[in-house]
């Protein structure tokens, strides 16, 4: 099948977008490894690992199998397309659910069913699942990846949340039906001007970014957050996001010289822009969207041209302290949804399988409607979540996008191909000016 420029340009965007907001849960749980590693809990039920984790709460004391009528709930997430497939995302979230349907007691004793939904990576097919969902009044639909948005805006239109998965769309980050645990490319851009500028004292900042919606978007939050902190010079530098070659860009932001560059690039954007850097001679403090951290990627470059780079993750990275977290993440999987890798995007959906199944179970199964769950999410102060920050869905947590509920980032360094947290969590939304 041949594609078309503009399915190319898509594709190109939705991976920039993808890699910026949802594949930066590099979480070391090994000091033997820069990324998440596949270490299973040590107890001999997944229970156990669970009353170690921050779901210690929501389990019951022995396994507890759910045999009630079943609760359906929706997924819209991206599938079997050429121009890009994220069954992990779907995968992970139904293995979570499997395994409180069949330890946890699902809800009340009654399980969940998730329903997938694909877009078919197409507007048309976005529309239609909200539309799907809509017609079935289901009580929540979950996301995964859906670049275009409609289908946001067309449970709004029916009063249903929209909650988790990666925010790649306008309409995730932005619609008042929506609730997210990441921060998305927002919080990255954020998080780096943060640190440049405090941190590193940058007054001269340069930020070269794939010129498509949510990621330009990014770009003018940093570029607005580095002036009210004080930087002189903020460059924007923007390219082509079909670019595979990012020499011209990068060149023009070293060109005036600046004391850090922030690249907001993912997949094979990664590497080019490692070697332009290298190749050019940047000195400047370097900062790189979290999935440009994959020791696929940071091992094809090589030490020389990632060393010092910074990262941005939405977890803790503690190599001699294992994150209860995803060790149960890890067992979980491997239990139930064998043969997926755990590392990547899939943790995304994981963790908005856990928190909204924390909401469910408070709303309780008798009360498990659209309007309720709404309510609910929405009053959430300060609830643990699943391999992540803890989360309010306020609308107050970063300026500009009421659907953040947890926008805030850990950033990390790589020395010698190693990843080592740098400072604590950073609060973006207090740090943007708005």
């Amino acid at each position: 099948m041949r594609r078309t420029p503009s399915i190319v340009l898509l594709t190109a965007a939705l991976t920039l977008a993808i890699g910026a907001a949802g594949c930066s849960e590099q979480r070391v749980t090994s000091s033997s490894t820069s990324t998440t590693t596949t270490a299973a809990c040590s107890p001999t039920t997944l229970l156990a690992c669970a009353a170690a984790s921050s779901m210690a709460d929501l389990v019951p004391a022995r396994p507890t199998k759910a045999t009630g009528t079943p609760i359906t709930i929706g997924m819209i997430n991206q599938e079997n397309t050429p121009a890009g497939s994220f069954p992990e995302l779907s995968a992970a979230a139904k293995g979570m659910f499997e395994w409180l349907d069949a330890e946890a007691g699902g809800v009340d004793g009654h399980p969940i069913v998730l329903d997938v939904c694909n877009t078919n990576f197409s507007a048309e097919g976005s529309t239609a699942c909200g539309q799907r969902f809509a017609q079935a009044k289901v009580p929540v639909v979950l996301g995964g990846i859906d670049v275009f948005g409609n289908a946001v805006d067309t449970l709004r239109a029916s009063g249903i949340p929209y909650a988790g998965g990666i925010p790649v769309s306008q309409q995730s980050m932005a619609n008042d039906n929506s609730f997210q645990w990441s921060g998305g490319s927002w919080g990255a851009a954020v998080a780096f001007a943060q640190h440049a500028a405090v941190s590193r004292h940058a007054k001269k900042v340069a930020i070269v970014y794939g010129d498509f919606g949510s990621v330009a978007d990014s770009a003018h939050y940093a570029e607005r957050t580095l002036r009210h902190l004080g930087a002189s010079s903020v460059q924007l530098v923007p390219y082509p996001i079909v670019a595979t070659d990012l020499g011209a860009p990068m060149q023009a932001a070293w060109a005036s010289h600046p004391d850090a560059i922030f690249v907001l690039a993912a997949d094979t954007g990664c590497g080019a822009a490692f070697n332009a850097a290298h190749t050019i001679g940047v000195t400047a403090a370097m900062y790189y969207v979290g999935a440009c951290a994959a020791p696929t990627i940071t091992t094809a470059a090589g030490n020389a041209s990632t060393e010092g780079a910074y990262f941005n993750v939405e977890g803790p990275v503690d190599p001699d302290h294992p994150d209860p977290d995803v060790l149960l993440y890890n067992s979980v999987l491997a239990a139930h949804a064998p043969g997926l890798n755990p590392i990547g995007a899939a943790t995304v959906s994981a963790r908005s399988a856990v928190n909204l199944y924390r909401i469910m179970k408070q709303v309780g199964a008798d009360h498990l409607d659209a309007a309720t769950l709404t309510t609910a999410l929405r009053g959430a102060r300060d609830l643990p979540s699943f391999m992540g920050h803890a989360w309010s869905c306020d609308t107050k947590q970063l300026a500009g996008l009421p659907a953040a509920c947890s926008p805030q980032q850990i950033l990390v360094q790589i020395h010698d191909g190693k990843l080592s947290q740098v400072g604590d969590w950073i609060d973006v939304g207090a740090v943007y000016p708005g």
